[in-house]
């Protein structure tokens, strides 16, 4: 009786979400599920009207705010690879992503056990692919790379924060390939695809702007171009662990994937690339240091100019004063001094004393 209540009190989304194979005992997610979902599991009259009862903001709520804390490992990568395949959706990718913070991951039972690790790992792994979901999808889509090369700044912080993403990945190398030996199930191979697909698009973008870069650097704004280099050092340790990462593959039954043509500049480019930096750095280097001269060189001028008016103004508020102003004053018995009969005696003077203080400065 309480479960049938309990299920009483369940919504159509919630009732059809917990009935899908996102959290059935299936060993992976029906495809059709997800899409069902997304327009938040018409009834038949709804489809017949063709009208949606909740909005696709409503419905990426609810999917991660109905998401149990107490949940097997299996259905937890379920879960995993449905927030996976919703975050890669061109379409409505982008309303996911913004909806993402309302799931943090569950609490680790055993932390020492490897599926767990894996679990949270993954978790992590959806949040930093979400972080840079912009770039993600242009790799997809196979965006014309001439646009990175119109805003070079903004394009060189973009690929930094997919290689970031993309070398923390590849750190998890060892993992991944522990789990497709201990837990080789269909769910683990297609969150691994999944992750070789948003890797793979993202490092051939980062190549096809490379070779381009290669092309055209000595076209290119000095400072922007030297950036750029600094990319195309990190595009170079990627390839190595990216050509690693795919060959975890060969672990998963019937998992073929297709590897790229995989681009390595020749030695005699890499030192051409060098050498021109080189230079480049030194031009700079020497530049700035140029300017930090003139800079201090102008600072120092101004001083001099500013302490030659106010010197220029005591004396000549002192010489309209008179001696009758300097009869009350020490410098005034100085000069009274200096005009006696014997003034070799004493060689001190008010006006030798400024100018003595004015060269000093």
């Amino acid at each position: 009786m309480f479960i049938k209540n309990f299920f009483k009190k369940q919504s159509r989304f919630e009732r059809k979400l917990f009935e899908s194979s996102i959290f059935d005992n299936q060993e992976t997610v029906d495809l059709e599920d997800v899409k069902q979902m997304l327009q938040g599991f018409p009834c038949l009259s709804e489809i017949d009207q063709l009208v949606q009862s909740m909005t696709l903001v409503q419905v990426c709520r609810e999917f991660l705010r109905l998401i149990p804390q107490t949940l097997d490992n299996h259905k937890k990568l379920k879960v995993l690879l449905t927030m996976h395949v919703l975050m890669g959706d061109v379409k409505h990718g982008r309303l996911f992503v913004q909806q993402l913070n309302y799931f943090n991951g569950w609490v680790p039972t055993n932390k020492e056990d490897i599926l767990n690790k894996f679990i949270g790992i993954q978790t992590m792994i959806i949040h930093k692919l979400a972080s840079i979901q912009d770039i993600c999808t242009r790799s997809k889509l196979k965006t014309s790379i001439e646009i990175f090369f119109k805003d070079i700044d903004t394009s060189v912080i973009q690929f930094y924060k997919a290689i970031n993403c993309l070398n923390f990945i590849l750190a998890q190398y060892d993992l991944f390939l522990s789990i497709s030996k201990l837990h080789n199930r269909t769910v683990v191979m297609e969150i691994y695809l999944l992750i070789w697909n948003d890797l793979i698009a993202m490092y051939l973008m980062l190549e096809r702007f490379i070779r381009q870069f290669m092309e055209c650097y000595t076209q290119l704004d000095q400072k922007q171009a030297l950036q750029v280099y600094e990319l195309f050092n990190e595009y170079n340790k990627l390839t190595s662990s990216v050509r690693q990462f795919g060959s975890i593959s060969n672990s998963f039954k019937n998992c073929n994937i297709s590897q790229p043509k995989w681009y390595i500049p020749t030695k005699r480019e890499q030192d051409e690339l060098q050498l021109y930096f080189q230079n480049v750095k030194i031009y700079l280097t020497s530049r700035t240091k140029r300017q930090k001269i003139e800079k201090s060189a102008s600072q120092v001028l101004r001083v001099c100019q500013s302490t030659d008016r106010v010197y220029r103004k005591s004396t000549s508020f002192i010489g309209q004063k008179g001696d009758n102003f300097l009869q009350n004053t020490t410098l005034g018995y100085m000069k009274k001094i200096s005009t006696a009969t014997n003034p070799i005696a004493f060689q001190y003077t008010f006006e030798s004393e400024s100018k003595t203080e004015i060269q000093q400065k």
